[in-house]
């Protein structure tokens, strides 16, 4: 039988439940409410047992509840209204949201919205700020997203194409569950861009310019554990020990990114996807980030080759070895079956200047967190490398 010890982990104003029947933990917490709206995604909610288990918690404790499963793959700001409309119309007293990011996200979004009011276009562009939210629990379903760590959610203003954060510590759930029981349904393309999305957390977070020796820490410890795991994920999607290390890890980077947050990597991704939402975040990372470490290597020698040395045990923390630590992530992507390339995603040359004008304008307070200066140019260079792989 696996020792996998079940714990809980209090990060920010959230208490993380985390191990296999970590579920369980949510009996007490919803009691408090008459009712409760669940917001999930098409599928994954069922097919992973969350919801069935949720489901079974919520009628044994005698709560009302609403299930809303609209949500979508990099959800949009429309979306996002809808749910909070939804949620208001039911009376929802709190909320719980079953999935991975993108439904994790809405969730947060729509609940800050039915306490502040208003459209949240307008606090993803600062016009109103945040203040507070219905309490919240994040059952989590994949092993990348680090949203349940997090006060952090993104959404799309699709009129615009503009892929925004927000931050608000009224944002941090009240409780998470990483439960890897419900990973091990996890489809061997999310398990691979999941676990991916968590290994840039860890880059970024580590070499941002408001990074911080805890987030390091925090950093090298998630990527160690990717480096290891994920191709037994990937061999065995079955492997509850991968699943729960993967989830470890997961978890980790993000907490790693509550505190220091992404940079250049995110930024662009978020121009990306923000131009086609049928690219999944984790691949768009995987798509453009050799490009972007070998210039983050060359800024943060000593961080990185501290974490990317779980790769490659040669390198050296020296700007020299770049482009080698560059080749040695783009090979470990290989090696656990990541084959995409941007012009799967009909991206081409011609799409450049939108790029980086959604880069540099809606993504601006991640640029300056790059531990170097990030220009069109940088932008354009990173974004035509990564197109002719």
């Amino acid at each position: 039988m696996l020792s996998l010890p079940r714990f809980t982990v209090r990060s920010g104003f959230v208490k993380i439940y985390f191990g296999a029947g970590s579920v369980g933990a949510l009996r007490g917490w919803v009691k408090g409410f008459r009712k409760v709206f669940v917001v999930t995604g098409r599928s994954s909610a069922r097919v992973s047992g969350a919801l069935g288990d949720i489901e079974g918690i919520l009628k044994e404790v005698g709560v009302e509840y609403c299930v809303f499963d609209g949500v979508i793959p990099n959800p949009t700001t429309s979306i996002v209204n809808e749910l909070a409309a939804e949620m208001w119309r039911f009376g929802s007293e709190a909320t719980v949201a079953v999935g991975g990011g993108s439904v994790i996200d809405a969730a947060k979004l729509a609940s800050m919205i039915v306490r502040c009011g208003g459209d949240v276009r307008d606090y993803l562009r600062h016009i109103r700020e945040p203040y507070t939210s219905l309490p919240l629990a994040a059952v989590n379903l994949t092993h990348g997203t680090g949203t349940e760590a997090d006060r952090y959610a993104v959404a799309t203003i699709e009129e615009t194409n503009e892929k925004i954060g927000l931050g608000s510590e009224c944002m941090y759930p009240s409780v998470s569950i990483d439960d890897p029981n419900y990973l091990k349904t996890l489809p061997r393309e999310q398990t691979i861009y999941t676990a991916l999305d968590a290994l840039y957390h860890s880059i970024e977070s580590a070499t941002s310019v408001s990074s911080s020796p805890y987030a390091e820490l925090l950093a090298e410890e998630a990527v160690k554990l990717i480096v290891k795991w994920l191709p037994i994920a990937v061999s065995d999607l079955s492997n509850l020990e991968a699943r729960y290390w993967l989830l470890y890890a997961s978890m980790t980077a993000g907490i790693s990114i509550d505190h220091s947050r992404t940079h250049i990597v995110h930024a662009m991704e978020l121009a990306l996807s923000g131009l086609n939402p049928k690219l999944a975040h984790g691949c768009g990372l995987a798509l453009i980030g050799p490009h972007a470490v070998e210039l983050i290597y060359r800024a943060r020698p000593d961080a990185m080759c501290k974490l990317l040395k779980h790769i490659d045990p040669t390198l050296r923390p020296s700007a020299e070895h770049a482009g080698k630590a560059a080749e040695a992530l783009r090979k470990f992507q290989e090696q656990v079956g990541f084959e995409e390339k941007l012009t799967d995603y009909e991206f081409a040359a011609e799409h450049v200047a939108k790029v980086k004008k959604l880069t540099m304008r809606a993504q601006e307070h991640l640029v300056k967190l790059a531990p170097f200066k990030v220009t069109d140019s940088v932008v354009e260079k990173i974004y035509m490398a990564a197109l002719k792989d």
